[in-house]
Protein backbone atom coordinates (compact mmCIF):
# COMPACT_ATOMS: atom_id res chain seq x y z
CA UNK A 1 0.00 0.00 0.00
CA UNK A 2 1.48 3.31 -1.06
CA UNK A 3 2.41 6.00 1.40
CA UNK A 4 -0.54 8.12 2.50
CA UNK A 5 -3.25 5.74 1.31
CA UNK A 6 -4.23 4.63 4.84
CA UNK A 7 -4.76 8.18 6.08
CA UNK A 8 -6.61 9.15 2.94
CA UNK A 9 -8.88 6.12 3.15
CA UNK A 10 -9.78 6.80 6.78
CA UNK A 11 -10.46 10.47 6.15
CA UNK A 12 -12.68 9.82 3.14
CA UNK A 13 -14.13 6.41 4.02
CA UNK A 14 -17.78 7.53 4.27
CA UNK A 15 -17.58 9.73 1.18
CA UNK A 16 -15.85 7.12 -0.94
CA UNK A 17 -18.29 4.42 0.16
CA UNK A 18 -21.17 6.65 -0.92
CA UNK A 19 -19.54 7.27 -4.30
CA UNK A 20 -19.05 3.50 -4.73
CA UNK A 21 -22.69 2.89 -3.84
CA UNK A 22 -23.90 5.42 -6.43
CA UNK A 23 -21.59 3.90 -9.06
CA UNK A 24 -23.09 0.45 -8.49
CA UNK A 25 -26.61 1.84 -8.87
CA UNK A 26 -25.66 3.63 -12.08
CA UNK A 27 -24.12 0.42 -13.46
CA UNK A 28 -27.41 -1.40 -12.90
CA UNK A 29 -29.27 1.27 -14.89
CA UNK A 30 -26.72 1.39 -17.73
CA UNK A 31 -27.99 0.79 -21.26
CA UNK A 32 -25.72 -1.78 -22.86
CA UNK A 33 -23.68 -2.02 -24.94
CA UNK A 34 -23.16 1.74 -25.29
CA UNK A 35 -22.74 2.29 -21.53
CA UNK A 36 -19.87 -0.20 -21.35
CA UNK A 37 -18.35 1.06 -24.59
CA UNK A 38 -18.21 4.64 -23.29
CA UNK A 39 -16.47 3.50 -20.12
CA UNK A 40 -14.02 1.40 -22.12
CA UNK A 41 -13.16 4.33 -24.38
CA UNK A 42 -12.56 6.54 -21.36
CA UNK A 43 -10.31 3.96 -19.70
CA UNK A 44 -8.13 3.68 -22.82
CA UNK A 45 -7.47 7.36 -23.51
CA UNK A 46 -3.83 7.99 -24.29
CA UNK A 47 -1.95 11.26 -24.66
CA UNK A 48 -0.76 11.58 -28.29
CA UNK A 49 2.94 11.97 -29.03
CA UNK A 50 2.13 15.02 -31.12
CA UNK A 51 -0.89 17.10 -32.04
CA UNK A 52 -1.04 19.51 -34.96
CA UNK A 53 -2.38 23.02 -34.48
CA UNK A 54 -5.27 22.11 -36.78
CA UNK A 55 -6.29 19.12 -34.65
CA UNK A 56 -5.83 21.09 -31.44
CA UNK A 57 -7.96 23.89 -32.90
CA UNK A 58 -10.73 21.39 -33.63
CA UNK A 59 -10.59 20.20 -30.02
CA UNK A 60 -10.62 23.74 -28.68
CA UNK A 61 -13.61 24.73 -30.83
CA UNK A 62 -15.50 21.73 -29.45
CA UNK A 63 -14.64 22.67 -25.87
CA UNK A 64 -15.62 26.29 -26.43
CA UNK A 65 -18.92 25.17 -27.96
CA UNK A 66 -19.74 23.07 -24.88
CA UNK A 67 -18.69 25.75 -22.40
CA UNK A 68 -20.74 28.30 -20.40
CA UNK A 69 -23.53 25.84 -19.60
CA UNK A 70 -24.60 25.28 -23.19
CA UNK A 71 -26.97 22.32 -23.54
CA UNK A 72 -24.67 19.37 -24.22
CA UNK A 73 -27.26 17.52 -26.30
CA UNK A 74 -27.87 20.53 -28.56
CA UNK A 75 -24.16 21.23 -28.96
CA UNK A 76 -23.48 17.60 -29.92
CA UNK A 77 -26.06 17.83 -32.71
CA UNK A 78 -24.37 20.96 -34.06
CA UNK A 79 -20.94 19.31 -33.96
CA UNK A 80 -22.27 16.13 -35.58
CA UNK A 81 -23.83 18.21 -38.37
CA UNK A 82 -20.31 19.41 -39.23
CA UNK A 83 -21.56 22.99 -39.66
CA UNK A 84 -18.58 24.31 -37.72
CA UNK A 85 -16.19 22.23 -39.83
CA UNK A 86 -17.42 24.08 -42.91
CA UNK A 87 -17.66 27.54 -41.35
CA UNK A 88 -14.14 27.27 -39.88
CA UNK A 89 -12.58 25.76 -43.03
CA UNK A 90 -11.76 22.45 -41.34
CA UNK A 91 -10.06 24.37 -38.49
CA UNK A 92 -7.32 25.90 -40.60
CA UNK A 93 -5.48 28.28 -38.25
CA UNK A 94 -4.46 30.74 -40.96
CA UNK A 95 -7.97 30.96 -42.36
CA UNK A 96 -9.65 31.38 -38.97
CA UNK A 97 -7.18 34.04 -37.84
CA UNK A 98 -8.24 36.22 -40.78
CA UNK A 99 -11.97 35.93 -40.05
CA UNK A 100 -14.17 38.67 -38.61
CA UNK A 101 -16.26 37.36 -35.67
CA UNK A 102 -19.07 39.81 -36.45
CA UNK A 103 -19.31 38.47 -40.00
CA UNK A 104 -19.42 34.92 -38.65
CA UNK A 105 -22.35 35.81 -36.40
CA UNK A 106 -24.23 37.61 -39.16
CA UNK A 107 -23.74 34.87 -41.75
CA UNK A 108 -23.91 31.66 -39.69
CA UNK A 109 -25.53 32.17 -36.28
CA UNK A 110 -28.91 30.85 -37.42
CA UNK A 111 -27.29 27.43 -37.96
CA UNK A 112 -25.08 27.24 -34.86
CA UNK A 113 -26.98 29.33 -32.31
CA UNK A 114 -27.26 26.29 -30.04
CA UNK A 115 -23.71 26.94 -28.78
CA UNK A 116 -25.47 29.68 -26.80
CA UNK A 117 -23.04 32.63 -26.78
CA UNK A 118 -22.07 34.64 -29.86
CA UNK A 119 -18.89 35.72 -28.08
CA UNK A 120 -17.64 32.15 -28.50
CA UNK A 121 -16.93 32.95 -32.16
CA UNK A 122 -14.81 35.89 -31.03
CA UNK A 123 -12.88 33.58 -28.67
CA UNK A 124 -12.30 31.09 -31.49
CA UNK A 125 -10.87 33.73 -33.84
CA UNK A 126 -8.73 35.27 -31.08
CA UNK A 127 -7.44 31.82 -30.12
CA UNK A 128 -6.40 31.10 -33.71
CA UNK A 129 -4.52 34.41 -33.87
CA UNK A 130 -2.76 33.68 -30.57
CA UNK A 131 -1.81 30.16 -31.69
CA UNK A 132 -0.19 31.66 -34.80
CA UNK A 133 1.70 34.10 -32.59
CA UNK A 134 3.11 31.68 -29.99
CA UNK A 135 3.71 28.64 -32.21
CA UNK A 136 2.77 25.13 -31.03
CA UNK A 137 0.30 25.38 -28.17
CA UNK A 138 0.56 21.62 -27.70
CA UNK A 139 4.28 22.01 -27.05
CA UNK A 140 3.49 24.51 -24.29
CA UNK A 141 1.22 21.92 -22.67
CA UNK A 142 3.79 19.14 -23.09
CA UNK A 143 6.48 21.25 -21.46
CA UNK A 144 4.35 21.82 -18.36
CA UNK A 145 5.51 18.53 -16.75
CA UNK A 146 1.97 17.45 -15.88
CA UNK A 147 2.12 13.66 -15.24
CA UNK A 148 0.79 11.67 -18.18
CA UNK A 149 -0.83 9.21 -15.78
CA UNK A 150 -1.83 9.47 -12.13
CA UNK A 151 -1.04 6.25 -10.28
CA UNK A 152 -0.15 7.55 -6.80
CA UNK A 153 -1.03 10.37 -4.42
CA UNK A 154 2.37 11.87 -5.19
CA UNK A 155 1.36 12.06 -8.86
CA UNK A 156 -1.72 14.03 -7.85
CA UNK A 157 0.42 16.53 -5.98
CA UNK A 158 2.67 16.89 -9.02
CA UNK A 159 -0.36 17.35 -11.28
CA UNK A 160 -1.56 20.38 -9.35
CA UNK A 161 1.88 21.95 -9.07
CA UNK A 162 2.35 21.65 -12.84
CA UNK A 163 -1.25 22.72 -13.55
CA UNK A 164 -0.70 25.95 -11.63
CA UNK A 165 2.49 26.62 -13.61
CA UNK A 166 0.75 25.87 -16.93
CA UNK A 167 -2.12 28.18 -16.11
CA UNK A 168 0.34 30.95 -15.26
CA UNK A 169 2.17 30.40 -18.55
CA UNK A 170 -1.07 30.65 -20.51
CA UNK A 171 -2.01 33.81 -18.63
CA UNK A 172 1.41 35.33 -19.27
CA UNK A 173 1.02 34.55 -22.98
CA UNK A 174 -2.54 35.94 -22.87
CA UNK A 175 -4.03 32.84 -24.51
CA UNK A 176 -7.81 33.45 -24.57
CA UNK A 177 -10.48 31.23 -23.04
CA UNK A 178 -8.22 28.26 -22.28
CA UNK A 179 -6.84 30.15 -19.28
CA UNK A 180 -9.94 29.42 -17.18
CA UNK A 181 -9.61 26.49 -14.77
CA UNK A 182 -12.66 24.62 -16.10
CA UNK A 183 -11.74 24.90 -19.78
CA UNK A 184 -8.07 24.07 -19.22
CA UNK A 185 -9.01 20.96 -17.24
CA UNK A 186 -11.48 20.04 -20.00
CA UNK A 187 -8.73 20.35 -22.60
CA UNK A 188 -6.34 18.20 -20.57
CA UNK A 189 -9.07 15.59 -20.05
CA UNK A 190 -9.85 15.56 -23.77
CA UNK A 191 -6.19 15.11 -24.69
CA UNK A 192 -5.84 12.18 -22.29
CA UNK A 193 -4.55 13.53 -18.98
CA UNK A 194 -5.95 12.13 -15.71
CA UNK A 195 -8.34 14.86 -14.64
CA UNK A 196 -11.96 15.92 -15.19
CA UNK A 197 -13.84 19.02 -16.29
CA UNK A 198 -15.64 20.45 -13.24
CA UNK A 199 -18.67 21.62 -15.21
CA UNK A 200 -22.11 22.30 -13.78
CA UNK A 201 -23.15 18.62 -13.81
CA UNK A 202 -19.95 17.40 -12.13
CA UNK A 203 -20.20 20.16 -9.54
CA UNK A 204 -23.87 19.31 -8.92
CA UNK A 205 -22.82 15.71 -8.23
CA UNK A 206 -19.99 16.97 -6.01
CA UNK A 207 -22.50 19.01 -4.02
CA UNK A 208 -24.82 16.00 -3.68
CA UNK A 209 -21.95 13.87 -2.38
CA UNK A 210 -20.96 16.58 0.10
CA UNK A 211 -17.49 17.03 -1.38
CA UNK A 212 -18.15 20.78 -1.49
CA UNK A 213 -20.68 23.10 0.13
CA UNK A 214 -20.96 25.33 -2.95
CA UNK A 215 -20.77 24.38 -6.62
CA UNK A 216 -18.83 27.49 -7.66
CA UNK A 217 -15.45 29.01 -6.81
CA UNK A 218 -11.89 28.00 -7.66
CA UNK A 219 -11.34 26.23 -4.34
CA UNK A 220 -14.41 24.06 -4.85
CA UNK A 221 -13.48 23.25 -8.45
CA UNK A 222 -10.01 22.12 -7.37
CA UNK A 223 -11.35 20.13 -4.42
CA UNK A 224 -13.84 18.28 -6.62
CA UNK A 225 -11.27 17.32 -9.25
CA UNK A 226 -8.67 16.30 -6.67
CA UNK A 227 -11.22 14.13 -4.82
CA UNK A 228 -12.09 12.39 -8.08
CA UNK A 229 -8.38 11.80 -8.73
CA UNK A 230 -7.89 10.39 -5.21
CA UNK A 231 -10.87 8.05 -5.50
CA UNK A 232 -9.60 6.90 -8.91
CA UNK A 233 -6.15 6.07 -7.51
CA UNK A 234 -7.66 4.09 -4.64
CA UNK A 235 -10.06 2.18 -6.87
CA UNK A 236 -7.85 1.60 -9.92
CA UNK A 237 -9.98 3.78 -12.21
CA UNK A 238 -9.13 6.53 -14.65
CA UNK A 239 -10.58 9.90 -13.60
CA UNK A 240 -12.29 10.02 -17.01
CA UNK A 241 -14.30 6.94 -15.99
CA UNK A 242 -15.36 8.48 -12.69
CA UNK A 243 -16.18 11.68 -14.57
CA UNK A 244 -18.76 9.68 -16.55
CA UNK A 245 -20.50 8.55 -13.35
CA UNK A 246 -20.46 12.10 -11.97
CA UNK A 247 -22.01 13.44 -15.18
CA UNK A 248 -24.82 10.90 -14.92
CA UNK A 249 -25.33 11.53 -11.19
CA UNK A 250 -25.34 15.29 -11.87
CA UNK A 251 -28.01 14.92 -14.57
CA UNK A 252 -26.02 16.08 -17.58
CA UNK A 253 -28.15 16.00 -20.74
CA UNK A 254 -25.64 14.11 -22.92
CA UNK A 255 -24.82 11.52 -20.24
CA UNK A 256 -28.48 10.71 -19.60
CA UNK A 257 -28.67 8.75 -22.87
CA UNK A 258 -26.55 5.96 -21.32
CA UNK A 259 -28.93 5.06 -18.48
CA UNK A 260 -32.53 3.94 -18.08
CA UNK A 261 -34.85 6.52 -16.55
CA UNK A 262 -36.19 5.18 -13.26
Amino acid sequence: MQKGITDLTEANNTLFNEISSVIEKIKLSGIQPKFGKELENRSKREIPDSLSDQKLMRIMVELIAYSQQANSGVVKKILDSRQLDTILVDYDIDAISKMNPCDLVEEHWSRIGGIRQQTKLFHIVMLARKMKEIGSLYRVIENSNIPHKIDTLYDIDQFWIAFKDLKKTLNDKKVPFIRSTTTLLHLLLHIGYDCVKPDSAVMKASLKFGIVEQDTGEKNLHRTVRTIQEYSVLNNLRPAELDFYFLIHGGQAWASQFVKVS
